[in-house]
């Protein structure tokens, strides 16, 4: 009978082992994504200044208070 106790016990460590890789794996796999497509994102910052020999001044106007989405006037 005591073959029998070593049988299960050895199994409930295997299940136990199995839960725990399933666990990290799941976590892996929620987790690794996020990371990447935080990295991979792009933003556009504007041109403040650009060095010149000649004295110059620009002014500009930004209209649609920095939308994306312009509409397209055509005459």
């Amino acid at each position: 009978m005591s073959k029998v106790k070593i049988l299960l016990l050895r199994r409930w460590y295997m299940v136990g082992g199995a839960v725990l890789l399933a666990a990290a794996a799941i976590f892996y796999a929620v987790n690794y994504p996020a990371s990447v497509s935080a990295a991979a994102t792009t933003r556009q910052l504007p041109i403040y200044s650009v060095e010149r020999s000649q004295k110059v001044c620009a002014i500009s106007f930004d209209a649609a208070w920095g939308d994306a989405k312009v509409r397209q006037f055509s005459c």
